[in-house]
């Protein structure tokens, strides 16, 4: 699968991303709304194996120069198409985020049968969950997960997606940050 935006690609893993996956999975800052960063036997585990992305899994890069910024999924973890996403703290408040979801969201208004796609973040993530909300998301209801209050939120998928350009939906800010 490949989907280009704007400012984005959205296509397989390969090898030359391990490192950046790598540290996704491990930036505490990146995986603070997540469950925590990978302990130390998962990260070799990730150092060692074949990247192995399977479908539904994707990786987020920079269209100029195909670097890896994050990644995004939907996937049927709860038996429900479900919407993830996480970027390398860097890439953060960039519009980033907002952009890859989009162009997910519209390829499988293009290539799924599903009727809903959901998502959940932690309710203290005030920017995933106001991202949601722009995107089309409402609250379905709050859960107990991983020891934290989350929000379990969903969206026809064939309810129109917010029009771009994706940038305006965060102050302006150079394509890649120095």
């Amino acid at each position: 699968m490949r989907i280009e935006s704007t400012r984005l690609l959205i296509r397989e893993g390969r090898d030359a991303d391990r490192a950046s996956l790598i540290r996704l999975l491990t930036d505490p800052v990146t995986r603070e709304y997540l469950g925590g960063a990978v302990d130390y036997a998962s990260r070799q585990a990730l150092e060692l194996s074949p990247l192995g992305l399977t479908w539904g899994n994707w990786v987020i890069a920079q269209l100029t120069d195909d670097t890896m910024i994050g990644s995004i999924s939907l996937d049927y973890d709860r038996g429900e198409v479900q919407l993830s996403y996480a970027l390398l703290p860097e890439y953060v408040g960039y519009g980033f985020a907002g952009e890859a979801c989009r162009a997910v969201l519209a390829w499988a208004q293009d290539n799924l049968e599903d009727t809903t796609v959901i998502a959940v973040s932690q309710a203290r993530n005030k920017r995933a969950i106001a991202l949601l909300k722009r995107l089309g998301f409402t609250t379905r209801r709050g859960l107990e997960e991983f020891g934290t209050q989350q929000l379990l939120m969903e969206r026809t998928i064939a309810d129109p997606l917010p029009e771009g350009p994706e940038a305006a939906w965060s102050a302006p800010r150079p394509i890649r940050p120095s």
